[in-house]
């Protein structure tokens, strides 16, 4: 009933959309709305796609490619020269050049360093043009693998930031993408075709369109309402297919885990090792990937996916080892079990919801009761980054998207986080050399030694290796996602 609720009620706000107008229904809408700064991963990056352009891209074989800048050569350990490609324009006309990454290094670097989660991910110093289409980027640290970042470094029109300020630009946002924004609500963006872009649309406009629940995007699709249902789960698959849609599966440079609340919180049961082992030996993760997700993944043993760089190969599968489990949890001072809280987004990943079910059923089958608390996507998001948690343990992709580096995820993952989950200071070490190492042997040794850590100190409950559904309506050609990025350009609608 609820979800047929939510289904209707998007219905009702949608309306009959021209065949010209490609509308895609999502989870949440970013909070800081045209503000590219200041998250990343899913939802958020699918929707900055359609308005903005990064500097590089990783391809689907994890290679570096040319995006904004079409060429790049270090100078010096932390020193590097880009040049940029030439005759783009912004969506209000402006040129793309050297002045706009300036602008942008100048943000984040300065008032932004605090507030943005982006300063943190690219850890820039400064930028200095050297002309209209060459400039330097200079990190704060040595930067072996800086390119591989700059995929997040969106180019906003400095004339527009400049002159609406940072909050204001938000609201009217201006991108050198193949969209431009001409409606933002809370659940809804209306953005209409840029003719002059670079990568110029092959529709007229698109619409986005929030459905928290994954059921809801599915009958979004089956009513016309929606052309494309992004990260449904299986069993909406299913529906789709059978209602006569397509769907698209692929891999994720991710992995989806319960992540335990140690530096910050109050579980005295879960700040001992010997408990979150217990935790990881308790559940059935074949069964999990075999009935909740047709079996399209692969059980996790650590936070790298097996096509990342930094990927551990020497550590072996976590079994199913119930036994063992009670056997930890009694030396742990648990025989009997103990409570905590997992907050969790329910529609947000594939079979979500079933998933936490299933977990929680193989803890009690060691005494051990996991309350799922649902909370919505952007109380998520705000919790990860303000560090506003109300319980002991929480669901949460750790994506090396999109630079499949699988030390990128320990920004947030370690104490590098200003409100950290998770803070060993014995392991910071290893990651502060793997970041700066650029010997290539030796920067993926260090990596594996981090996978190590954390596959042995079980700071998170590891499930598997995460992987996308997605709902087409049997008229979208031309869909094609690669680390997050949606090819919003490419995309078709027959009629």
């Amino acid at each position: 009933m609820r979800r047929l609720f939510l289904a209707l009620a998007l219905t009702m706000t949608t309306g009959t959309a021209s065949a010209a107008t490609l509308r895609v229904a999502t989870t949440a809408l970013p909070g800081s709305f045209g503000n590219p700064y200041r998250f990343t991963n899913v939802p958020h990056i699918f929707t900055f796609a359609s308005l903005y352009d990064g500097l590089t891209r990783i391809d689907a074989k994890g290679e570096l490619q040319p995006w904004l800048a079409l060429s790049w050569t270090q100078q010096s350990p932390t020193v590097w020269r880009l040049t940029l490609r030439p005759n783009v324009t912004f969506s209000n006309g402006a040129p793309f050049n050297a002045d706009a990454v300036v602008n942008v290094v100048d943000y984040l670097t300065g008032a932004g360093r605090d507030r943005e989660l982006i300063a943190r991910e690219v850890g820039l110093k400064s930028a200095r043009k050297i002309d209209d289409l060459t400039v330097e980027l200079t990190a704060e640290a040595p930067a072996p693998f800086l390119p591989r970042v700059l995929p997040y470094l969106y180019m906003v029109e400095p004339g527009a930031w400049k002159a609406l300020g940072p909050e204001g630009f938000a609201k009217a946002p201006v991108g050198t993408g193949p969209f431009r924004v001409t409606r933002m609500a809370a659940n809804r963006w209306d953005l209409a075709a840029v003719p002059t872009s670079w990568r110029a649309p092959k529709v007229e406009a698109m619409s986005y369109l929030v459905a928290p629940d994954a059921g809801a995007r599915a009958q979004a699709v089956l009513a016309n309402q929606a052309d494309i249902a992004l990260q449904i789960g299986p069993g909406e698959v299913d529906t789709i297919e059978s209602g006569g849609g397509r769907s698209a599966t692929w891999p994720l440079s991710s992995i989806w885990g319960i992540h335990f609340h140690i530096a910050d919180g109050k579980n005295a049961a879960l700040k001992d090792r010997r408990v979150r082992e217990a935790l990881n030996l308790a559940v059935d993760r074949d069964t999990i990937i075999a009935q909740l997700l047709k079996g399209a993944s692969v059980p996790a043993r650590e936070p790298a996916t097996r096509n990342a760089f930094g990927y551990n190969p020497d550590l072996p599968p976590i079994p199913y080892d119930p036994a063992r489990a009670k056997a930890l949890l009694t030396e742990a001072g648990y025989p009997n079990g103990f409570k905590f809280v997992v907050q969790a987004v329910n529609g947000s990943a594939p079979a979500d919801g079933e998933v936490f079910q299933k977990v929680a059923a193989d803890l009690s089958r060691i005494g051990v009761t996991m309350e799922i608390r649902i909370i919505p996507v952007p109380q998520l998001i705000r919790a990860v980054v303000e560090g506003q948690w109300d319980g002991d343990a929480f669901g949460l992709a750790i994506s090396a998207e999109p630079t499949i580096d699988a030390i990128r995820p320990m920004n947030q993952f370690s104490c590098l986080n200003p409100h950290p989950w998770y803070c060993d200071q014995s392991v910071m070490p290893l990651i502060g050399e793997a970041a700066v190492e650029s010997d290539p042997k030796k920067a993926l040794d260090l990596r594996r030694k981090v996978m190590a850590h954390y596959r042995n100190d079980y700071p998170s409950l590891y499930l598997y290796e995460q992987m996308r559904f997605v709902g087409l309506r049997p008229n979208v050609r031309g869909f094609v996602e690669t680390n997050g990025f949606i090819a919003l350009d490419k995309i078709t609608l027959d009629k």
